[in-house]
This record gives structure tokens, C-alpha cells and sequence, in this order.
């Protein structure tokens, strides 16, 4: 039962509110360690929810990130993370929720920038390869084509060069295509 319970826990959520700055490297999170003084980050988050530090070797889950920054008891740490009596209280039901409701939109928003740049890195080529076969004269013939390279460059430097700010309306952005599409 607690071992369900830690995976529940989202433990980059648990470090970032014990005011741990972590920054996101793949599908990791890095930052300076709460445990001992560094300048050089050294503690990982990874996403199976658990933590360690390659500096001083302090490591395992949500629940011993609590004891140990804290010193408080197991039982304590349920308490301090929302369990009582290995039971999930109804606001941190709803937070996990949350959480997992923001996950997969994270998930489906990133695996959408990956197929559309491999989608625009595909148009984009086999347009400059189709341009280099195309006299001038002809040119007026592929113009539909061809008014849309410009906008498939800027989109692919978005989302190899933005912010996920600047994806993100992207993304909003491609989504009310496909509607408009659909309709």
C-alpha cells in the first residue's frame, strides 16, 4: 500500500516546495543538493520518483527526502506529505489528479513537437529538393506550394530555438488549424 502511495507522489513536485531549484535534463531534474553545500549541482530527480545525490550519496524516495531534509519520523513524513495512516486524504487525491492530468498533457505536447519538426524537417527537404529541379518560368505553378516554405522554417526554428512558451502557442495554434480543418 505505501509503496503505491510513493509512486503517487510526484517527488520533483515534493523537492521543488522544499525550495530545491531543479532545472529539467531529459527526462531528469538536476539541482544544487539540500543536503550538503555544493555550487555544482550534483541531486537528480529521476522519473521513477526517486532521488540521488552523486556529491554526498544521499538517495531514495519522496517519503526518505522528507525524513531526511526535515528529521522527521516515517510516520511524520506520511503526515508532512498528506498520507495519514497510509490512507491518500481527498485533497491530495485531487492534487495527484492534477498532477497526472498535467503529465500526460506535458507528454502529448512534447510528442507533438517531436513528429511536427520531423514533420516540417520532411517538407522542408524534399521542397529545396524540388526547387533546385524547377526553372524559373514554372515557378508561378508551385507557388501554394512554395508560400508555405517560409512559414514551415519559422515553425521548425521554434521548436528547435523557443521557448516552450513560443511551442506552446504553436501548438494552441496548430491545434485551431486541425479544427478548422475538421470542420
Amino acid at each position: 500500500m505505501i509503496s503505491e502511495l510513493k509512486q503517487q507522489i510526484d517527488i520533483a513536485d515534493v523537492v521543488q516546495s522544499a525550495g530545491v531549484e531543479l532545472k529539467q535534463r531529459g527526462t531528469r531534474h538536476v539541482g544544487c543538493c539540500p543536503f550538503h553545500s555544493e555550487k555544482t549541482p550534483s541531486f537528480y530527480v529521476f522519473d521513477d520518483n526517486r532521488f540521488k545525490c552523486f556529491g554526498c550519496g544521499e538517495s531514495g524516495d519522496s517519503i526518505d527526502f522528507i525524513q531526511k531534509l526535515y528529521g522527521l519520523s516515517f510516520m511524520d513524513a506520511l503526515k508532512h506529505l498528506g498520507i495519514e495512516q497510509g490512507r491518500i486524504t481527498p485533497e491530495i487525491r485531487r492534487d495527484i489528479e492534477q498532477r497526472k492530468r498535467k503529465a500526460e498533457l506535458v507528454r502529448r505536447f512534447k510528442l507533438w513537437c517531436g513528429r511536427y519538426s520531423a514533420h516540417l524537417g520532411t517538407l522542408i527537404n524534399r521542397t529545396e529538393k524540388l526547387m533546385k529541379g524547377i526553372p524559373p518560368e514554372d515557378l508561378d505553378l508551385y507557388a501554394p506550394l512554395l508560400h508555405g516554405f517560409p512559414v514551415w522554417h519559422y515553425h521548425s526554428e521554434i521548436l528547435i530555438h523557443g521557448k516552450d512558451k513560443e511551442k506552446y502557442k504553436l501548438y494552441k495554434e496548430a491545434r485551431q488549424w486541425k479544427k478548422k480543418i475538421s470542420i
